[in-house]
């Protein structure tokens, strides 16, 4: 026999919802890449930070939370009861455990984000809003960074591992 026989519908249905809720929670810092990063450039300029704050980025909710707790809350629903009742259960578990897997999506997808602003070497002043994984470096006021940009999508790093001047990269010349 299985450990998972000995589990009562509404408890497996609960780990259903656990397992699919906990794919929907993405995870982006300063050293996390995504696969389509990879070999794609990206434009660089180098700034001092003026200001940093902490901010709540609320991510949009998917549907998935909810549609998994509304089919956990209805399987655990069904079980109440019998005729009449077990309808008014099922329906009844659809509705609570779709309100509560929408609110556990929210929950687990809601991140925590720093805003700087930044003035950049041409003299541009920007604000970037990122998310803050564990272990992120908190830029300070005054502190050195580079933004990386590509597309639409910006990244405040870390730029005290660069030297400070550099050589004119040499020219290739093409002999004829």
């Amino acid at each position: 026999m299985s450990r998972f026989a000995t589990l009562t519908r509404p408890a497996l249905a609960a780990l259903v919802v656990a397992g699919l809720l906990a794919g929907c929670a993405p995870r982006n810092g300063q050293s996390s890449y995504s696969a389509h990063d990879v070999g794609v450039a990206s434009v660089v300029k180098f700034g001092t930070v003026l200001a940093a704050r902490q901010v709540e980025i609320n991510h949009e909710n998917t549907g998935t939370g909810a549609a998994a707790g509304g089919l956990a809350g209805a399987v655990a629903g069904a079980n109440i009861g019998s005729g009449n009742g077990q309808l008014v259960g099922l329906l009844g578990g659809l509705i609570v455990g779709a309100v509560a897997g929408a609110v556990a999506e929210q929950e687990l997808n809601d991140r925590v984000g720093i805003e700087y602003t930044i003035t950049v070497t041409d003299g541009t002043t920007l604000t970037i809003v990122q998310e803050q994984a564990q272990g992120d470096v908190v830029f300070q006021p005054g502190a050195s960074v580079m933004v990386q940009t590509r597309g639409t999508y910006n990244r405040v790093l870390p730029s005290s591992h660069l030297p400070d001047t550099i050589a004119k990269p040499k020219d290739v010349k093409i002999a004829p």
